[in-house]
């Protein structure tokens, strides 16, 4: 189950921002006459009435006096906008802090080891579905022979320093990834992207490649290649690839690693 608290406070900061719009428009009526407009239609013509507060009677107003009959109506409609505006927010609100779809989990997990072993949760917990993930997505599937020079943090030999600095990222931001899975091409031959990477709110799988040395003719032209290949099997960035480059001049960043890392993945 998808958790849509992060979305329900990004609609909840958009609603308080519209109040505060309706609220200022408000404001700026402040010296026009109290009272309520009703409007009319004859003949194919509409009619505007206004009932000053504390007078009986209301009065027709004529359209020649077209910019009154504007601000009027445009005030009725934002002090109702307003209004409107609060409520929504005040609902939300309430919603907002109560909603926890975690709890759903939390239920299951905060049961003992006893009771646990007995009990199958109503869906798979977080644990579960990052185990399950694993045992689909087997890693090390490159069988291209080339020296491995450096270890990660969780023990994997990779390839370069910035695949290690990668790796050792995300296994300090708790996102499970595996090295160089395989992905299966349209003609049958198979590619091996640095990173296959699970996001745990969303459940999706998304690719990693990271393309150093792209000052490099040769290895520039092998590597848009090597992304043509993935568009035509489905892998198409920002939908479910990400791309990260370097050159001699301009290192990887982790700044640039962790922006797309909240984008994609968080």
């Amino acid at each position: 189950m998808r958790n849509y608290k992060e979305e329900l406070e990004k609609q909840l900061e958009e609603l308080r921002q519209l109040e505060k719009e309706a609220s200022k428009r408000v404001k700026s009526y402040k010296g026009l006459e109290k009272g309520n407009i009703r409007v009319s239609s004859r003949n194919g013509n509409y009619q505007y009435h206004f009932k000053e507060e504390g007078e009986e009677k209301e009065h027709y107003i004529s359209k020649i006096d077209i910019s009154r009959i504007k601000l009027l109506l445009q005030r009725d409609y934002d002090e109702k906008m307003h209004k409107h505006l609060k409520d929504m927010i005040n609902r939300l609100e309430k919603f907002c802090s109560r909603y926890d779809a975690d709890s759903i989990d939390d239920l299951y997990e905060r049961l003992s080891d006893g009771r646990r072993e007995m009990v199958n949760p109503i869906r798979p917990t977080k644990e579960m579905l990052i185990k399950e993930w694993y045992d689909r997505h087997p890693g090390n599937r490159n069988s291209y022979e080339k020296k491995y020079e450096f270890q990660t943090i969780r023990g994997e030999l990779v390839r370069s320093k910035s695949e290690k600095i990668l790796a050792d990222y995300f296994h300090r931001n708790n996102i499970p990834y595996i090295c160089e899975p395989e992905v299966r091409l349209r003609d049958g031959r198979y590619k091996y992207p640095d990173f296959a990477l699970l996001n745990v709110k969303s459940g999706t799988t998304w690719y990693w490649e990271h393309l150093g040395m792209i000052e490099k003719d040769e290895y520039a032209t092998n590597n848009f290649e090597k992304l043509m290949d993935y568009e035509e099997c489905g892998l198409i960035v920002g939908k479910n690839l990400i791309i990260s480059m370097e050159t001699m001049e301009r290192p990887l960043e982790i700044k640039a690693v962790a922006g797309k890392v909240k984008e994609f993945l968080g």
